[in-house]
């Protein structure tokens, strides 16, 4: 059985929506449930939240009651990839976890964790024969947003990732750590052109006071509503791709933990 993790409960229903009979998993306190594909495959999903402490927790907790042959990690997530648009796919090739210094808490001094490599990208790829602009790349996964260009571009060119999130390196260090395959596919919400989201970003010069100020003075709801029209697109093409993908990801025998 497949489990498929997504941070927003609208990110998880654009794969849900294809299926039938879902129900949650009553023994479980995370937000989990179970049901079957249009074609009869069991499976399951996760609403993991966001950010790398509760996705964590949740994914722990979920792994009690149920025992996957793959979890496949999906939603939303940033560019960093100057050439990546609104609505194009990432299959995942590597999740890297990174976090700000502790003595220089800057965007040029992040210390990063050892890469994880993800399976099946080629399997995801498909996608491409159905007209999905789709690419393959890295990701990187912060404890913090990611808002400015010019922070985007200097992880960008420390690392080649292509997209930045904040749950799936995180994520599948959880799944590594049961040996469990992970797979992810990401549509990307913001380019790394964007600075809307630059004021929910972490300033480590700036006290918790002078951080409100800046959120209050940047606007927070013109910054969301942006955030909410990008989301919108890359929304829809999650949903079309569930609605022809999902059932043969979910029957496909490379989909196992024995060939992965």
């Amino acid at each position: 059985m497949i489990l498929i993790v997504a941070a927003l409960e609208e990110e998880l229903k654009t794969c849900m929506d294809t299926c039938r009979e879902i129900r949650p998993v009553s023994e479980s306190d995370v937000p989990l449930r179970q049901a079957v594909t249009a074609g009869g495959t069991p499976i399951a999903f996760l609403r993991a939240g966001v950010g790398p402490d509760k996705s964590t927790t949740r994914i722990r907790k979920a792994l009690k009651w149920i025992n996957p042959d793959l979890i496949l990690i999906t939603g939303y997530a940033g560019a960093l990839d100057p050439c990546l648009k609104i609505g194009d796919i990432v299959a995942v090739t590597s999740a890297i976890a990174f976090s700000l210094n502790d003595k220089h808490p800057d965007w040029e001094h992040v210390d990063a964790e050892t890469p994880f490599a993800l399976t099946h990208v080629d399997k995801l790829m498909v996608a491409e024969t159905a007209g999905f602009s789709i690419f393959k790349g890295s990701i990187l996964s912060s404890r913090h947003v990611l808002g400015n260009p010019e922070h985007k571009n200097l992880l960008f060119r420390r690392f080649q990732a292509s997209v930045v999130d904040m749950e799936t390196a995180f994520l599948v260090r959880e799944a590594a750590a049961r040996k469990i395959p992970v797979c992810a596919l990401r549509v990307i919400s913001d380019t790394a052109q964007d600075s809307f989201l630059e004021p929910f970003e972490r300033d480590p010069d700036l006290t918790l006071t002078d951080r409100a100020r800046k959120l209050l003075r940047a606007g927070p709801v013109s910054s969301l509503r942006e955030w909410k029209k990008r989301t919108a697109t890359a929304r829809d093409i999650l949903r079309r791709f569930w609605e022809i993908h999902l059932e043969a990801i979910a029957k496909s025998g490379c989909f196992s933990r024995q060939l992965s």
